[in-house]
């Protein structure tokens, strides 16, 4: 038997991280192009701030990010 956290460390670990961030980006309004899109999270790619999925500056899904048209990066690189 495994503690609480452990439990939740462990479901968050087996989740599908991109189908999250598809679900979350059809209902936003505020959409990159795709050729942006595409660009800055090849840039994220590269970051070295990256932590696996996420933005190691923001907290936030680089892949998520990187869709919406509003946002910057937090690192200054797009």
């Amino acid at each position: 038997m495994t503690c609480k956290g452990c439990e939740i460390k462990e479901e968050a670990a087996n989740v599908d991280v991109d189908v999250l961030i598809e679900e979350q980006l059809r209902m936003e309004i505020d959409l990159a192009s795709q050729q942006i899109a595409k660009k800055r999270t090849e840039i994220c790619e590269t970051c070295p701030f990256r932590v696996g999925d996420t933005c190691g500056k923001c907290g936030c899904y680089y892949k998520f990010r990187a869709n919406l048209s509003n946002k910057t990066c937090p690192a200054g690189y797009w």
